[in-house]
Formats: structure tokens, sequence, C-alpha cells
């Protein structure tokens, strides 16, 4: 996440910037506590997620195990749950240490973990899917966002069978239920309302519960070559030729473990050819990280206890009106992407997100240096001449920061 402009000077070549980024020896971070609250009445304090956007902040512009944090993003992404429905900071916090845990493992572990955590069960009305009444929101949105995708061969049928698969987990929430099911905030499953007929799910016929059945979608060929696309879209920036899926998929589905995955997308010739270098468009989240990279301002400055500072009200606001307020996805398909991120509105509130940061850097620091602390090397002399010919040191930052350049990546 961010273009890590420190890291660039102890690098020789190509190779060895993929060793760096794809490196993993470094252990990870502690994570941030974050006490479970005694009931849900307390649980509803929405500032309270303040401070986990502020620590994943810092995590992301760390040059520490950077291809965790760029994929902890893209599950986040992929599995999107938002804490507007969910009103607990808690448990969107509680999904993130899982999303964390299996970002770099394997799919099947982390789409299993995925389907039972808590704040999922609550945002896809898991809770209220049960052998007598079957909702089929997580049903067919797993089919759809997580797994085969839109034209990946599935069927209505395959939906209700799959929601029925699904039935029977509720979530432990104190203060809401009369009799104590397990631990207090987590997923449990009730038998009585599990619906244990047979179903019929992608041609396969059983007695299906929540991980039998993701198997069987598991099996089925359309979820290693959805998952992978959509990967590869997210690290190239480009869609992948037919036969680089099927070389893709095939590897992926034989064990669903996810570096291998990235390995071979990065190590393709397609990763750092002139079609896909500045073939993204950077996202408002990146936008953040880079102003904190540019000026090593730690996010951790936006929080002040449990709420969050005038500042980072302002960025936070900001990202809400992108739609890019991490833990507030606008939808089950998760945030905005391509072209729709160019738009007037986007690109206005950029300047916006400069409140991450203190003061500028120092006037009188070349041209060149600065567009570097964003990771900008090949900066057109238009560029170049708009920012030379600002003289205020605030007015040239905010330039780079909004430049075409910064706005590819």
């Amino acid at each position: 996440m961010g273009p890590h402009p420190n890291v660039v000077g102890g690098i020789d070549d190509v190779d060895a910037a993929l060793d760096r980024a794809l490196d993993l020896t470094t252990p990870p971070a502690p994570l941030l506590d974050f006490p479970a609250p005694a009931d849900f009445q307390s649980a509803r304090m929405l500032t309270e997620i303040g401070p986990p956007i502020a620590w994943w902040f810092d995590r992301m512009a760390s040059p520490d195990r950077m291809v965790e944090e760029r994929l902890v993003w893209f599950w986040h992404d992929h599995f999107a749950t938002s804490l507007a429905k969910v009103r607990a900071p808690y448990l969107m916090w509680r999904q993130h240490v899982t999303l964390r845990q299996y970002a770099t493992g394997n799919f099947a572990d982390l789409l299993k973990a995925v389907a039972k955590d808590p704040a999922m069960v609550i945002y896809l009305d898991g809770i209220t899917n049960t052998a007598l009444e079957h909702n089929e929101n997580f049903g067919r949105e797993c089919l759809e966002l997580f797994t085969m995708g839109r034209d990946g061969g599935y069927t209505q049928d395959d939906v209700v069978a799959a929601s029925r698969s699904f039935t029977g987990w509720v979530v432990d929430v104190p203060g809401r239920v009369a009799t104590r099911l397990g631990e207090p905030w987590q997923a449990v499953f009730v038998p009585r309302r599990h619906d244990g007929g047979v179903k019929t799910l992608l041609g396969v016929t059983g007695s299906f519960d929540m991980d039998s059945a993701l198997d069987v979608v598991l099996d089925h060929p359309s979820t290693a070559k959805f998952v992978s696309t959509k990967l590869y879209r997210e690290l190239v920036g480009l869609d992948p030729a037919p036969a680089t899926v099927d070389r893709l998929a095939k590897a992926f589905g034989r064990d669903y473990e996810i570096m291998p995955l990235v390995e071979a997308i990065a190590r393709d010739h397609s990763f750092v050819s002139d079609d896909a270098v500045h073939a993204k468009f950077r996202t408002p989240v990146e936008k953040v990280v880079a102003i904190l990279q540019a000026t090593g301002t730690a996010a951790g400055d936006l929080a002040s206890g449990r709420g969050v500072r005038p500042a980072g009200r302002g960025v936070a606001t900001a990202l809400r009106t992108m739609s890019y307020l991490p833990f507030v996805p606008p939808n089950v398909g998760g945030f905005p992407k391509g072209a729709r991120l160019l738009g007037p509105h986007n690109l206005v509130h950029t300047f916006d997100l400069l409140q991450v940061v203190g003061p500028p850097p120092v006037a009188g620091e070349p041209v060149d240096r600065l567009f570097e602390r964003f990771g900008l090397y090949d900066v057109s002399a238009r560029s170049r001449s708009v920012v030379e010919d600002a003289h205020d040191a605030g007015t040239r930052f905010a330039l780079v920061a909004t430049s075409p350049e910064f706005t590819l990546t």
C-alpha cells in the first residue's frame, strides 16, 4: 500500500523490489488492544472505530510485511462488511483480525472463517437464516461475490441449497440473548435452527452444513478462476488473458494457498509491463497512505483515546464522502473501482485528505525531491512546471498530491 519511497533507494532491480515487497520474515506487529465491550449498548459507540482505522493506516504505511497489508485490504474489500449495519466497532475489529490471520495463508480456511465471522453473520442476515425460514442473502453473495462469480455457473436452486446449508448460526451478543449460547461476541451454531435435510448443490447431493457446502463450492472450477482473476486485477491493474487465468486457477485450485498465487502473479511478465504501469487509479485509502509515507507522519496521531481528533474527523469525513472509509464499504460489492475514482467529486476531496499530516515539507525543497517523496520519478514537464510556479510550500505539496502522476499507480 503506497509507494514506500524510503525503501526504493536500497533496491537495485525489479527482482530485488519484488523480493522486498513479498517478504514476510519480519514478525507481525502487535495487534491493537481493543477490549470486548460489556454489552450491546456499550458496543454501539461508533466513534470507537477511530483507533482501528488509525492503527491500520500505520500498518499500511509501514515498510514491513508490505504484501500482507495489500492482501488484508484486498480481503476486506472482497468480503465487504459494513459498520453501518453491524453497528459494533468491536465486531468489525475482530473481523479485521480474522482477515489478517488468514490474509497470506489459505483461501479455503479464510472463506470458512469469514462465513462464521460474527460481523458477517450479522451483516448478511445469517442470524435470521433458519430451518423454518431461509434467508438467502449470504448464500447468494457467497456464490456471486466471494467464490464463483456472477457468471460462475450456479443457479437459483444452488443459492437455495447453499442458504439451507448455512442455516443455524447466531451471534451471542451480551445483553441481547436470554441464555448464554457460547462465548460472548462469537458466532454460535444452534442445531435446532439448522436445516439438516438433503440438498443438491452444484450437482452434488448431501446433508450439507456450512463447511461441507463450502467444500463443494471450493471444488467447483469457477471459484479458483474467479478469485485468481480478481487478485490478478488487484495486483496488476489489467484483466488477465484467458490462458493466464487457466494457468493461475489450475495451480490455485489444487490447494488454495494464497502466497503461491501472489508470487505467480507478481513474477509474471505482465506485472511490470508497459501496459501495467499507471494502469490503476489510486484509491483514496492509497492516497492517505502515500501522504503519510511522504511526510513520515504517524496515523496514530489521528486518534485520541477511543475517539478521533479533529484532523482525523476531517480525513474520515472525506473518506466517507468518497465511499472509502475503512470498515464502512458502501455495499456488499466493496469499494468503488476503476474510472469511478476519477470523478471531480473524488479529485476535489483529495485536498481534504491532506489533513492527515501537519505542516508540509519545508519551502525551497527541490521539486524533484518533492515528487520523490510520493514515489514519483517519471514526472511530465507540465506537472513539474506547475509545481515549480507555486511558491508556497503547502500549495506545492497539495499540487503533487493531486497531480496526474499521483492519481495513477
